[in-house]
């Protein structure tokens, strides 16, 4: 008497596992893997411009022991008060020492300079005698504070004559004469030769950064694959739970419905009947009044009889996979019309759709309505039903007074919405809620593809 039981949503909701389920875990590794690697790169290039700075720092420092190693192991023996002189056998040595063991592609120049800013030797004889003024490093260096290496500021009137050799690195610092005179030696090496450095220092540390980027990167991998396997799983474990739970509601519905029809509500039309021969015999009997009171009983258990029958159409339509969803949907008038509620329906032609389409359609519509009568308090209630293309589209729409929104800011809807929600999400269909506290009301519009979609 109730018709054909619905199929259960367990039969096609969860997707199988195979090719499918492994082309929704490899799409989201694929993705944080690509992020990795983004990640990654952005790393070895942050390193990269650290350690080429590091290493430019290091040149430098190089340049700068290098310098004091020439200044006091090399220079620093012959530089006389006689070596000062021109013309002096002092001098040449120190001329000859300079040419053969400072002087070479990279060291362009070697300056001495007095305390007063005179240059007192240089590789290059024009220079020696003339006098610039000297900046605070130098008077500091000259005094003994550690070297300085600075990029020469080849506009400067002193280092008009190193133009030539392009940009350069200078390296001064204090030193004395035999007989303890201050003076500041200084030499002119090229700036490539410290990017040559650098670069040599970065080629050692290299192999190193490139070998621990990739065991990282390669390390992400397994912990991907795995990471998304699980949420894979889990996702499925979920959506069988939610197709367990509604199966388990359609069977159970299908049970009361069964019971209510076959049970409670033909007890009810037998009683009354038997109240309306009960009161065609008191009217015979001449017991006008009781003869009222029991018809009007009667009547009103008919009316409470009508009531459950409405609510078993509603709990398992008999129409559903028999006469098509379209009755169904109209057979949700009865639930709404009953209380008073004004329902307009606009259901087009409908094709003889899957029996597992037709059962989640009309799932979201039963739920959509049952939320009108509980929380709306509407007066009006419009059903749309329409197929476009491959797709299903139903609309519940009520004037009520909406619905309240969750901590989050989304809308409630009851908790059989949003567990459909999920289910028509697995199922290739969007579910939307459109609601306003302000009086707007509520609409529900599910979008579903019309033929079941098999997992393979």
């Amino acid at each position: 008497m109730m018709g054909t039981p619905p199929p259960s949503f367990r039969e096609w909701s969860v997707p199988s596992v195979g090719h499918r389920s492994a082309r929704s875990v490899a799409i989201p590794v694929i993705g944080f893997l690509l992020a990795g690697a983004l990640a990654v790169g952005v790393i070895a290039t942050a390193v990269m411009l650290l350690w080429r700075r590091q290493a430019q720092d290091e040149a430098v420092r190089q340049a700068r022991v290098l310098t004091g190693v020439e200044a006091h192991n090399v220079v620093g023996p012959a530089l006389s008060d006689a070596a000062l002189v021109r013309g002096t056998p002092a001098r040449r040595r120190l001329d000859a020492l300079v040419r053969a063991h400072v002087i070479d592609h990279d060291v362009v120049r070697v300056k001495v300079w007095a305390a007063n800013g005179t240059v007192v030797y240089s590789d290059d004889p024009s220079l020696i005698g003339r006098r610039f003024a000297l900046g605070q490093d130098e008077q500091r260096a000259i005094a003994g504070a550690s070297p300085v290496a600075v990029v020469s500021n080849l506009t400067a009137p002193e280092n008009r004559d190193e133009r030539r050799f392009g940009k350069l690195l200078e390296v001064y610092l204090g030193v004395r004469t035999s007989s303890g005179r201050r003076l500041l030696f200084e030499t002119y090496q090229r700036y490539d030769a410290i990017d040559a450095s650098s670069r040599r220092i970065m080629r050692g540390a290299l192999p190193a950064l490139i070998a621990g980027l990739v065991v990282l990167y390669a390390v992400q991998i397994p912990l991907a694959y795995g990471l998304a396997t699980r949420l894979r799983r889990a996702r499925s474990d979920r959506e069988r739970a939610l197709a367990d739970a509604l199966a388990a509601s359609d069977q159970e519905r299908r049970r009361i419905a069964a019971d209510l029809h076959d049970g409670v509500v033909q007890g009810l039309a037998g009683v009354s009947y038997t109240l309306s021969a009960v009161a065609d015999r008191a009217a015979a009997d001449s017991h006008t009044a009781t003869a009222d009171v029991v018809r009007r009983a009667g009547q009103d258990l008919r009316s409470w009889v009508r009531e459950l029958r409405t609510l078993v159409v509603t709990i398992a339509p008999p129409k559903l996979h028999d006469a098509g969803l379209a009755a169904a949907l109209e057979d949700l008038r009865g639930s709404l019309t009953t209380r008073g509620i004004a329902v307009t329906t606009d259901i087009g032609t409908l094709p003889k759709l899957d029996p597992q389409v037709e059962t989640l359609a009309f799932r979201v519509a039963q739920e959509a309505v049952r939320n009108v009568i509980k929380h709306a308090d509407a007066r009006t209630v419009a059903v749309t039903a329409e197929l476009v293309g491959d797709r299903l589209r139903i609309e519940v729409a009520d004037d009520g007074q909406g619905l309240t929104r969750t901590t989050n800011g989304a809308h409630g809807g009851g908790q059989g919405l949003r567990l459909l929600a999920d289910l028509t999400r697995s199922n290739g269909g969007e579910l939307d809620i459109e609601s306003s506290s302000d009086g707007a009301g509520t609409t529900v519009r599910l979008n579903l593809p019309a033929h079941r979609q098999v997992a393979s």
